[in-house]
Formats: C-alpha cells, structure tokens, sequence
C-alpha cells in the first residue's frame, strides 16, 4: 500500500510540474512580446507564439506521461526542459522543472508494455522536438523593409536586401528584441519614408509549418503509443491459461 500510495504523490508531482512549465511557457511568451521592437512589419510568424510552443509542447508531454504512467516519457520530457535552456538567458528557469521532473519521474509507476517500445517512442520524441526547434530557428531569412506615412500608423514596404533602401541593419537574437535603422538611408518625394530596417534571422512560414508538424507528430505519438501500451497490458498474454 505503500509504494502505492509514493507513485501517486509522484504522479501528483508530475502533474503539477508540467502545469508549472505550461505556466513558465506562458510567461516566456510575454517576456518575448515585450521584447518587440517599436518599430518594423509584422511578423508572419509571431516568436511569442513559436517558441513558447515548443515549451508548451514539453509540458503536454510531461502531462500525459504522467497520466499513462510512462516514466520514459517524463524522462524525454525532463531532457527537453533541460536542453531548451540553452535558447537563452530568460529560459534558464526550465532547468529546475526538469531536474524536478527527473527526480520523479521513475518513481510513478509504468503500465504493463513493453520497454524497448518505450526507449524508442520516448528518443523518437525528443528527436521530434528538437527537429521543430532547429526547423523554425534554422530556417530565417533576412528582410529589409521601410515605414512610411505616419508613425502613429505606418504603413511597412518589404524591399529586395542590397543596401538601397534600408538606412541601418539589425541582426535579431532568438527572441527578435533588437533596434531598427534610423531611416536616413533613401527618402522618397516628400519625405515619407521616416525609416527603414533590416532584420537577419526573421521567422518564416516554412518553418513555422514543420515545427508545428513535428511537434504534433510528437504528441501524437506519445498519446497513441501511450494507449495502445494500455490495451495491451490489459489484454491476458498468449501463453497463459484460461482459468477453469
């Protein structure tokens, strides 16, 4: 009753970690807003949304892990928080949920299966989550752009990189907070343009749609192998007999 009662409270615990990093991700999707700059376009991708997906992509892991009773799972989980620190300074707070996770995740019990099975989804998993983070973080480009009109409400021009129309670069970190050119490069007839930019490592819609397929295939997984993990250990082996 005991060891019964310890892998409850260690699923409990998990539970509540994965919560925490849903919460951390959300805040890390503030932090990321807050670091966008005045002025230049839109993005087509928004950082605020891509990056803390990955992070909320972990903390469903973690979830549901906990609830199938897969501990392999929560380990592939904790290795995820644990190398997503390395993005920046502000992720730094994703290593104690995974220490955290790491502590307890063997503790919660596992779901007659089998383990080699587990190994495989559980590497297949975080071989998932990192392919989205280096899909959207490695496929970027470089757009140049001018404001014009009012700054109240500027209207943005996405102009060809060659150095005539921008008046000073900008080179984003992964977070994007960076500072834009003066604008003191070409002038159109009556002075409307005020400023212009150019901005290295701009997300693209490309990889915005692989990190989003990859990390839904990594739920997916998780959650279909999970159950038929579940069907299976209740279902009586081949080799047993039928009681009389």
């Amino acid at each position: 009753m005991s060891t019964i009662g310890d892998r409850d409270r260690a699923r409990r615990l998990v539970l509540v970690v994965g919560v925490a990093v849903l919460g951390l991700t959300v805040a890390l999707g503030v932090f990321i807003h807050l670091q966008r700059q005045d002025l230049g376009p839109p993005e087509d991708v928004p950082r605020a949304v891509a990056i803390p997906a990955l992070y909320a992509t972990i903390s469903l892991l973690a979830v549901i892990a906990a609830v199938q009773r897969r501990p392999l799972i929560v380990m592939a989980a904790a290795l995820l928080c644990l190398v997503g620190t390395i993005l920046s300074t502000a992720t730094i707070g994703f290593a104690l949920p995974g220490l955290v996770l790491i502590m307890f995740g063997s503790r919660i019990g596992e779901s007659p299966g089998r383990r080699r099975a587990e190994a495989l989804t559980a590497a297949s998993v975080v071989v998932l989550v990192v392919g989205a983070a280096i899909a959207l973080l490695g496929m970027t480009e470089e757009r140049c752009w001018q404001a014009s009109g009012s700054r109240a409400d500027p209207t943005y021009t996405v102009i060809p990189c060659g150095g005539q129309g921008g008046s000073g670069g900008s080179a984003q970190g992964v977070f994007g907070g960076t500072a834009q050119g003066g604008g003191q490069g070409t002038i159109a007839v009556g002075g409307q343009i005020f400023a212009g930019g150019s901005d290295s490592g701009v997300l693209t819609i490309g990889g915005g749609l692989v990190e989003a397929l990859l990390l839904l295939g990594a739920l997916t997984l998780t959650t279909v192998t999970g159950r038929t993990l579940t069907v299976a250990g209740a279902l009586p082996a081949a080799d047993q007999t039928p009681p009389l």
